[in-house]
């Protein structure tokens, strides 16, 4: 099957953490013996068809579109006519699309008239949300009959509330993204002395690395390490408490996983109700028999092996990273809540379910 894969954030160099997830789906995909061609947010490279923008990197556009909305909305609303134009332009040659996040990819994809998979990450639900449009993009979905997956139960239930008339939402699938679970389970394990609590992220305030700096005051013999770039760092690197590596290469993110004795999630609700979907960092360090700590928000508190804290509690998420470096959870425990998650089975379940 020739299938196009539509996407706002892709690596845009070897070893380029954005995107790096549905660069994955893509491999797997290919290793099932489809063709894959890919239409990305970005600079041209031999890597996929690119539009140009710079929306979707660094910050993200859901923040850009808090912080900006009128900048980075009429931004967005310019690159989704030069998006929908190009995949249009592609798609005679496809059989099938299959789009991350609803906005812009998935609504991009309808014009094309082609069998639609659109994968709904969690910034591009409460986007929509936000801006009063969800109801109607999931309803221009289903009239496409549109495969929908959801990475989150708590994402479904959003877009439950957006549109309680849709009897279509009761098909979709639940599903996390994958990780490649023999790659992070080779990992050699061989955590740092002093230890090292990791973070990796963009530097946005949803991600809540400034709780993970506060915590750190209630941690003994630690140091947080911040993998990650965006608009906030100058904010969080002035309260020092923290090394920050600024944005890392996945070669490096591994090293950083083999040395680190807990990786910290302490994403937040955001003041417009905003939360995460399944940070791929998540998985990633559960594969790696990393324990993982986490704020008790969206698609987080659906991952098993995860040990959740209330968001925005410097006091709680220290006393976890104290109580887990002391008592680590075995590697093979974590290893197994992750084990189903494995990208070849999951390429291979979204395409025939």
């Amino acid at each position: 099957m020739r299938l196009g894969v539509v996407t706002t954030s892709y690596p845009r160099f070897p070893g380029d953490p954005a995107g790096n997830f549905v660069a994955a789906h893509v491999a797997a995909i290919r290793a099932l013996g489809h063709r894959v061609e890919v239409i990305a947010a970005g600079d041209a490279d031999a890597a996929a068809l690119r539009v140009a923008s710079g929306l979707f990197y660094r910050g993200g556009a859901p923040d850009a579109l808090e912080r900006s909305p009128l900048r980075a909305g009429i931004a967005a609303a310019a690159f989704a006519a030069r998006l929908t134009a190009a995949v249009t332009r592609r798609a005679r040659g496809w059989d099938a699309v299959v789009a991350h996040w609803l906005a812009p990819s998935a609504l991009a994809a309808l014009p094309s008239r082609r069998p639609l998979l659109a994968i709904a990450h969690g910034g591009d639900v409460f986007t929509l949300r936000r801006l009063h449009l969800l109801g109607p993009a999931l309803h221009a979905l289903a009239r496409a009959d549109a495969r929908l997956v959801f990475v989150s139960e708590q994402l479904r239930a959003v877009a439950r509330a957006a549109a309680p008339s849709l009897a279509w939402l009761d098909r979709a699938i639940v599903q996390p993204m994958g990780v490649d679970v023999a790659r992070f389970a080779a990992l050699p394990r061989a955590p740092a002395d002093p230890p090292i609590v990791l973070v990796a992220a963009r530097l946005v305030p949803i991600k809540g690395v400034d709780v993970a700096i506060a915590a750190m005051c209630h941690v003994r013999g630690a140091r947080l390490v911040v993998a990650g770039d965006g608009p906030e760092r100058p904010r969080l690197a002035a309260r020092g408490a923290a090394t920050f590596l600024g944005e890392v290469t996945t070669d490096r993110r591994d090293d950083l996983l083999r040395t680190a004795s807990v990786v910290v999630v302490p994403s937040r609700i955001a003041p417009s109700g905003r939360t995460e979907g399944t940070p791929a960092i998540a998985l990633e360090a559960l594969a790696a028999g990393v324990p993982v700590i986490a704020s008790a928000v969206g698609g987080l508190c659906e991952l098993p092996g995860v040990r959740l804290v209330p968001p925005d509690d410097p006091r709680a998420l220290g006393r976890a990273i104290d109580q887990v470096i002391a008592e680590p959870p075995a590697p093979a425990a974590l290893r197994a809540g992750v084990e189903n998650l494995d990208w070849r089975e999951i390429a291979h379940r979204l395409l025939r379910e």
